[in-house]
C-alpha cells in the first residue's frame, strides 16, 4: 500500500469514526487505550520487583559478590596506612598563593571583575589540614559566573566550592551579584 492511500484510509475511519461516536467518545476511547497500556506496564513492573525480592535470589547475588569481591581481604592495618597517607596528597600552605594566583587568573580568563576579596585561615588544634578560606565578591552575567566556578575547581585541585549566593538587583536585568567562598585545603607541616 502506498502512504497516500494508507494516509486517505486514515483520515476516512477517523471521520466515521468521530461521526459515530464524536469528539468525546474518541478521547474516551483513547483514555481507555492508554489506561490498559500503563497497567499493562506496571504488571510487568511488579513481576521484575517479586523477583529481585526473591530470598534466593538475593543470596545468590551475594554469594557472587563474595567471590568477585571478598570482603574479608581489606585489613584494619591497610585502612590505618591509607587514612595516614591521604594528608600527603594535598599540597603544603605555601602553595596558597599560587593558588589564588590561579583563581584571579581564571576570574580574568572568565572576564570577570572581582571585588575586594576576605581571606580567613583556619587550624584546628592537633588537625593535620589547615582550611583557607577566601570569599570573593563577583558581578557578571549567571553563564560566566558559572564557567569561573566549574574553572577554578578543575584547575585547582584542593579547593572546594564552600558556599554562593547569588541576587539579582534589578528585576528586568541579567547581571547578578554573587558572594562565592572557596575553600583550599591544604597540609600541616607538623605532623
Amino acid at each position: 500500500m502506498k502512504a497516500d492511500q494508507l494516509r486517505d484510509r486514515l483520515l476516512t475511519l477517523r471521520f466515521e469514526l468521530r461521526r459515530s461516536f464524536g469528539l468525546p467518545g474518541l478521547l474516551g476511547g483513547l483514555m481507555i487505550g492508554a489506561a490498559a497500556l500503563i497497567c499493562a506496564e506496571i504488571s510487568s513492573v511488579n513481576a521484575d520487583t517479586k523477583e529481585m525480592r526473591d530470598p534466593a535470589q538475593v543470596t545468590q547475588a551475594a554469594q557472587a559478590a563474595k567471590t568477585h569481591h571478598p570482603a574479608d581481604t581489606r585489613s584494619v592495618e591497610v585502612d590505618a596506612v591509607a587514612l595516614d597517607t591521604l594528608p600527603e596528597l594535598f599540597p603544603r600552605f605555601s602553595q596558597s598563593a599560587d593558588d589564588i594566583a590561579s583563581i584571579f587568573e581564571q576570574a580574568h580568563g572568565s572576564n570577570l571583575t572581582l571585588g575586594s576579596a576576605e581571606y580567613q585561615v583556619n587550624t584546628d588544634a592537633g588537625a593535620r589540614f589547615t582550611r583557607y578560606q577566601v570569599m570573593l565578591p563577583v558581578k557578571d552575567q549567571y553563564s560566566a559566573i558559572r564557567h569561573f566556578l566549574a574553572s577554578v575547581l578543575n584547575s585547582v585541585p584542593n579547593a572546594a566550592l564552600r558556599e554562593i549566593h547569588v541576587e539579582r538587583p534589578a528585576v528586568d536585568g541579567n547581571i547578578l551579584d554573587a558572594r562565592v567562598r572557596f575553600e583550599l585545603i591544604y597540609r600541616n607541616t607538623q605532623p
